[in-house]
């Protein structure tokens, strides 16, 4: 049974077989940004944060194509017989030949870097579309917006949103440094100005939807601006400080993406933990939390502690717990697309003044 709680109101060294095997499957799921072609780029004025845009093109020629590589994957979860369910081949075609959305690859300016990312929007939009700002997962070489998330991106498009993703600096082609902290933050904020200069974006009605690092930094995105309308984070960590993981990451990862980790270690993490400033938050955003409870990569508990925070300071919220549902919930995807279209139904999809 499910459990839902409701509250209204540079390359990294020596890496341990483990994650070797992680970013294997990763790199069979990744196919993002970088490896598509595109034609015709349109050039921005020097003056735009959009520096160009350009149709995003498949990497895979056929829906079959695509399933055959991911029968590859060392993780049976992404194998045809998982994903033919979740993926027709109508919706793959659609997609694919810009039937119903339009997928764009993009490039715009933060901190004077050239930041990668994608626009993905309906063809025929009626009216203002509310905008959502989807934060990836992975961070530094396992970092980056993977084929599925550009098809979830499209799924949701189709239903009348617009929806803009970031490749974070340093990942994915993206100029700069690899940055778990302020870097990534301004990265994802900065989709607010992308947003601005598109005809269609109703900045009425913005909302945030992350992933696993993409979900921590959702809880962050909504310390800094608090005019969100509501927010979705999914597998995310709310305590980096105490991570049964840490001892792994202080080695591989966090001297490689936050700047002086070294000086204060502590300091550092606790900065990027919402457990731990969780009343900086937006006070009036919802925020809907999603964990499976048999993640081994973020552990459930990450979220049941926010959760008690925020219904402490009486915060509209919603947490659900996905019974037998792994880090991805790959395998529960039906369900995690219901929860996502609910809340961004009720919370954006109402009132589109």
């Amino acid at each position: 049974m499910n459990t839902r709680i409701t509250r209204r109101l540079p390359l990294l060294p020596k890496l341990p077989h483990l994650m070797k095997l992680r970013i294997l499957t990763l790199c069979l799921l990744a196919i993002g940004l970088l490896v598509c072609g595109g034609s015709a780029a349109e050039v921005a004025t020097a003056k735009s944060v959009i520096i160009q845009q350009s149709p995003y093109e498949f990497p895979f020629e056929s829906y079959d194509e695509w399933l055959d590589f991911m029968d590859q994957s060392p993780d049976q979860s992404w194998h045809r017989a998982a994903l033919e369910p979740l993926v027709s081949r109508a919706a793959f075609t659609r997609y694919q030949h810009h039937e119903t959305v339009i997928t764009q690859r993009m490039s715009y300016r933060s901190d004077g870097l050239e930041i990668k990312g994608l626009i993905v929007q309906p063809r025929h939009p009626k009216g203002p579309l509310p905008v959502v700002l989807y934060a990836h997962g992975g961070v530094a070489q396992w970092g980056r917006i993977t084929f599925f998330d550009i098809l979830e991106l499209q799924r949701l498009a189709e239903q009348g949103y617009l929806v803009l993703a970031s490749s974070f600096r340093g990942e994915g082609g993206s100029e700069g440094q690899a940055n778990l902290g302020d870097g990534e933050r301004r990265d994802l904020l900065q989709l607010l100005a992308v947003a601005k200069e598109l005809p269609h974006a109703n900045l009425n009605k913005v909302g945030l939807w992350g992933f696993s690092r993409g979900g921590g930094l959702t809880y962050r995105a909504l310390a800094k601006h608090r005019d969100f309308s509501a927010a979705i984070a999914v597998g995310a960590r709310s305590d980096f400080l105490n991570s049964p993981r840490r001892a792994e990451f202080d080695e591989h990862v966090y001297p490689f993406v936050i700047p002086n980790y070294a000086a204060d270690k502590d300091a550092a993490l606790t900065a990027l933990s919402a457990l731990y400033w969780a009343e900086d938050m937006a006070p009036q955003t919802p925020l809907l939390m999603i964990h499976g409870n048999r993640d081994t990569r973020v552990q459930a508990v990450q979220s049941l502690k926010l959760a008690q925070v925020l219904q402490e300071l009486q915060r509209p919220f919603e947490l659900l717990v996905i019974n037998n549902g792994s880090h991805t919930l790959i395998e529960h995807q039906q369900q995690l697309r219901a929860a996502i279209d609910a809340w961004f139904g009720e919370h954006l999809q109402g009132d589109r003044t």
